[in-house]
């Protein structure tokens, strides 16, 4: 936890990308909600196939520290490359696509977009105040367990960048 700002860096992040029309206070109140759902929920039970990131604590303590479960999530699925298509190095009008490295903040910002996205797609559970924020909250416990389909996108993206690397060495004429 940083002493000179309120919130922890990924709270703080993952706020903004929670705002709406510059509504931060309702952001903020959603932002709690995700937390406290993280803290009460029961620890998560984890996919083999899809594990922590090393160094992480067990599951089973993941409810103690919602921050963590929080930054444990996104750091988990957040890609760690983009596509991005290089024009007129091919030729005929054809771009190429060409693999970037994404920084901290970046690969942060594009994990909580596919999470807010996945969860807006969900049904909703009827009316009133913390409905999207109950299923940000299931989807963030559903990309621990690792059932989320947030993972297919991300093994998507860095398959493309593997298959992309050739492309590096492509020189401009």
């Amino acid at each position: 936890m940083h002493l000179k700002y309120r919130y922890a860096p990924v709270v703080k992040q993952v706020t903004n990308l929670l705002m709406r029309d510059g509504k931060l206070s309702v952001a903020q109140r959603n932002m709690a909600m995700i937390l406290n759902h993280l803290r009460t929920a029961s620890p998560p039970s984890v996919n083999p196939d899809r594990p922590f990131l090393p160094g992480s604590p067990p599951a089973s303590h993941l409810p103690l520290n919602p921050i963590l479960y929080l930054t444990l999530a996104i750091d988990s699925v957040a890609p760690l490359l983009r596509i991005r298509a290089q024009k007129g190095m091919a030729g005929g009008g054809v771009a190429l696509q060409m693999p970037v490295p994404l920084a901290l903040r970046q690969r942060r910002r594009q994990a909580v977009m596919w999470i807010l996205d996945s969860a807006s797609k969900k049904p909703s559970r009827g009316s009133g105040q913390g409905g999207f924020a109950q299923k940000v909250a299931e989807e963030i416990i559903a990309v621990v367990e690792g059932r989320s389909g947030v993972w297919d996108r991300r093994g998507g993206i860095h398959k493309l960048a593997v298959s992309a690397r050739a492309n590096l060495n492509v020189r401009r004429r």
